[in-house]
């Protein structure tokens, strides 16, 4: 029964006949996929039929606890896409052990799509009939509220269930406490556990569900989890989330890498995982784009009120931005970021290589700081329509450190951050690197770069007058472009076009992917000008400062009619960034 109903449910996505975005077709078609090679060399799982209809029968069993469906004493009915979430994670088994395949998944879908029910019913399935000795099921969250909501569902769940006129409690032995659900195996038991505590440590987790991954700041619970399961045999790490704005979090993390496995750029076959949202394009008042975005519209989730809610996003640049998050699971930052992120995306070039373009003629655009921000170097080249962009970061070490600071740490590692000891950055480090991409020999720090003809570094005066002094005795041109709107303006919107007309060549770089999510278009009272700003002190945009700072050179010397020595300097208000 329910083996059909995914079957209908993949030929549907395949045929057109399902509303899917581009993500929903590739994990269908990477099921397609694995169907016909099931069992072969190299991939030792099949889909076990009779391991599909039985984790779907049981949450079938289980009652609406919320809503309209609760009111009218209904059970959960499965809609086409969680049986096709619930049968690939339960179905897909080792051709030898029986065991389930898949160890992690992620999914994100908008709110109000019973994302919430749907894992309540999964995490009492693991814990009772699953088979597992001294199962363990925890639902995870950012904050303690958070982690019972699944759990709360489950508890209302286990204590109104009846199967065939018996409480389904009795059926299956659970014992139903306040924080707590266990059954007739003693050390079995399902229980919230959050952020802000310590009791995700010593776990050993059969199954951990993480609710709303996008508002975990740090990284710490699901490390915690994933490292916690080594001694099970089929254990599985969940997160069923909305979209957020946080892309240098863990939650953006497991969103681009399932985005890899789905687009093939990289095999996983024991990581499982959909996503939810609108195409690149669609339109987001158009009801077709809700549909794609919204599996369970119509359902769970009605249109009129979805209705209402574009409604409040179309007279509200806020509520747009919320409405594009929650709704069609567009990832933004604050909900106005500057830059059209998918454009930004479609600007990268991974195997982007400097040395090809060594010699050619550069410009260098600087944002300092010695403690808390960023200093960032931006190194332009023309190229012809395009301009090639590489950025460099430096923070001090105490800062990459610092608790809470774990995506700092991990691009340090990649060597996308480089730190200075202490907790105030070092600036000669940053005065080396630019003289060395000039091809100036200098002692201390060194950089494996490729040297240019640089014909501008464009600095803001702030933490820059001694470092702009040595690179002019080293001869190079410096013009201080200090950040006023009256500078920006023109460099910023050259930007912004750049990135929309997908000229903006860069190398995926992840730091400055993230100070673009964090940039705001802010403009000026009563006049045209605009620059970029950010909403608060955490939302570091300092690289793409740096980026404006260096495009203002390039614009100086496509159109010479200023002189490169004296950027405007209009009486306009300082931004502060």
């Amino acid at each position: 029964m329910f083996v059909a109903q995914l079957e209908e449910y993949v030929a549907g996505v395949i045929s057109g006949d399902v509303p899917a975005c581009a993500k929903i077709r590739q994990a269908v078609e990477r099921h397609v996929a694995d169907i016909k090679r099931q069992g072969s060399d190299g991939f030792p799982y099949v889909l076990d039929r009779d391991a599909v209809n039985h984790i779907c029968q049981f949450v079938e069993s289980l009652p609406h606890v919320e809503g309209p469906a609760a009111a009218r004493g209904e059970n959960i009915q499965l809609l086409p896409w969680q049986v096709f979430l619930l049968g690939s994670l339960n179905g897909w088994r080792h051709v030898t052990t029986g065991a389930r395949r898949f160890r992690t998944c992620y999914v994100e879908v908008p709110r109000k799509n019973g994302k919430s029910t749907l894992l309540a019913g999964l995490g009492l399935y693991f814990l009772s009939v699953d088979g597992e000795p001294g199962a363990k099921v925890y639902s995870a969250a950012s904050a303690t509220h958070q982690a019972r909501i699944v759990f709360e569902i489950a508890r209302a769940m286990a204590q109104t269930a009846v199967v065939d006129g018996k409480p389904l409690a009795e059926l299956i032995g659970l014992t139903i406490e306040q924080h707590r659900i266990k059954t007739q195996d003693p050390a079995a038991v399902f229980q919230p556990i959050a952020a802000q505590t310590k009791s995700q440590d010593g776990k050993n987790p059969h199954l951990a569900i993480v609710d709303e991954l996008h508002e975990h700041e740090k990284r710490d619970v699901w490390d915690a989890l994933a490292s916690a399961m080594g001694a099970r045999e089929q254990p599985l790490l969940i997160a069923i989330t909305t979209a957020g704005w946080n892309v240098g979090g863990i939650c953006f993390e497991q969103r681009r890498y399932l985005s890899s496995i789905l687009s093939g750029h990289r095999d996983d076959d024991r990581y499982f995982g959909l996503i939810y949202e609108a195409d690149e394009g669609d339109e987001p008042g158009d009801e077709a784009t809700w549909f794609k975005a919204n599996p369970s519209l119509g359902s769970a989730k009605s249109i009129e009120y979805l209705r209402s809610e574009w409604g409040r996003a179309e007279a509200s640049p806020q509520a747009m931005g919320e409405f594009l998050r929650k709704h069609l699971d567009i990832w933004t930052s604050v909900g106005a970021s500057a830059f059209d992120l998918e454009a930004w995306d479609g600007c990268a070039d991974p195997v982007l290589d400097l040395t090809a373009y060594e010699g050619r003629s550069a410009f260098i655009g600087v944002d300092l700081a010695t403690r808390e921000d960023f200093s960032s170097v931006v190194l332009a080249i023309p190229d012809g329509d395009n301009v090639i962009v590489r950025a460099w970061h430096f923070l001090p070490e105490r800062v990459v450190e610092r608790p809470g600071n774990d995506h700092f740490w991990g691009w340090r590692r990649q060597g996308r951050i480089i730190s200075t000891p202490g907790a105030e950055l070092d600036l000669r480090a940053v005065e080396a690197l630019v003289l060395q991409l000039a091809g100036i020999p200098v002692d201390g720090w060194q950089f494996d770069v490729p040297t240019f003809d640089l014909q501008m570094v464009c600095y803001d005066a702030m933490f820059a007058a001694q470092m702009a002094a040595s690179w002019s005795e080293a001869g190079l041109v410096t013009v201080e472009v200090r950040s006023r709107a009256a500078n920006l303006n023109e460099p910023f919107n050259k930007a912004l076009a750049l990135v929309d007309d997908r000229r903006l060549v860069h190398d995926g770089d992840p730091v400055l992917r993230w100070m673009a999510a964090n940039t705001l278009k802010k403009q000026v009272a009563g006049g045209d000008y605009i620059y970029p700003a950010r909403l608060s002190p955490h939302d570091k945009i300092d690289g793409v400062v740096a980026l404006c700072t260096a495009l203002w050179g390039v614009i100086r010397v496509d159109d010479p009619v200023e002189t490169p020595a004296e950027p405007q300097l209009l009486a306009m208000e300082e931004i502060v960034l």
